[in-house]
């Protein structure tokens, strides 16, 4: 366990032989490699986080190291592949080195077509990056059904759950930006943030324009940092802070109301969730 990490978790009590195994793998160097535990909202409205090792959670106490923008573009009604586009910074757009037939097909089709779709046929190069911010699919009214962006807009987190020795990664898909976005708009206005807190992620249950139940996040502070807590999270968040921008997005960062990966899209106005998409498993 790193300093750092130390710092944030000296309120748990380890037990003697929890002690004894972490000091024994602390001197192992090549037995495995790290991969942080994923944090997802389960789909059905459950109201319950999901992890990647089968745990389930109502209830997430923890230090949100990091917040980044991101962006990822499904075209057609679902696919469990990786996504067509994909911003890690939720300002320079990727596009597929190399897409399926089908993902071109869905993209030609689209009501909004991709920028990269026209330099295919012209056979021209593609830029460095796509300018997400002047990408058509970005734009409300892109999606093929509804209100929505057809490029969907997410929420990246490294957070450190209360009692976790390790980081753990939470992606906040389009329902639940707006929740996450206030939390942080309203601590910075009382001149804290998101990572100088410790946070309390719970879930409530809404449904769609469709009658889907899904679940939405709910956010509260519950309490600040001291000084010795809030180095060290600055600390963390120089050690992380670049790894979730250059972290590859797949569809087990974005999970929708039935648990499929497209076809999810918001009403600016109304708020309203419509959702038409096949299911695909998780």
């Amino acid at each position: 366990m790193t300093t750092a990490i130390t710092k944030l978790q000296n309120n748990v009590q380890l037990t003697e032989l929890e002690l004894m195994i972490m000091e024994e793998a602390e001197q192992e160097e090549n037995a495995f490699d790290m991969i942080p535990t994923r944090l997802t909202i389960a789909p059905g409205g459950i109201n319950q986080f999901s992890t990647t090792d089968g745990e389930t959670m109502k209830e997430v106490m923890a230090i949100v190291a990091v917040s980044q923008k991101a962006r990822a573009y499904w075209p057609g009604t679902g696919s469990d592949q990786a996504p067509l586009c994909t911003s890690a910074d939720g300002l320079h757009g990727n596009f597929a080195i190399a897409p399926t037939k089908t993902q071109l097909t869905d993209a030609v089709n689209h009501r909004a077509v991709h920028p990269a779709i026209r330099l295919y046929d012209e056979q021209k190069p593609f830029p460095d990056y796509f300018d997400c911010a002047s990408c058509p699919l970005g734009q409300w009214d892109s999606a093929d059904k509804g209100r929505g962006q057809a490029c969907k807009s997410m929420r990246r987190l490294v957070i450190f759950v209360d009692g976790w020795v390790a980081p753990a990664l939470l992606t906040l898909p389009p329902t639940s930006v707006k929740v996450w976005d206030i939390y942080c708009s309203a601590l910075k206005n009382k001149r804290s943030s998101y990572f100088a807190v410790r946070t309390k992620l719970t879930l409530e249950k809404a449904k769609s324009a469709g009658g889907d139940p899904y679940s939405i996040l709910s956010v509260s502070m519950a309490g600040a940092l001291t000084l010795a807590e809030t180095q060290a999270v600055m600390e963390l968040r120089r050690q992380f802070a670049e790894y979730v921008r250059e972290l590859p997005i797949d569809a087990s960062d974005y999970v929708t109301v039935d648990g499929s990966t497209q076809s999810q899209t918001i009403d600016p106005e109304t708020g309203e969730i419509h959702s038409d998409a096949s299911q695909i498993p998780f």
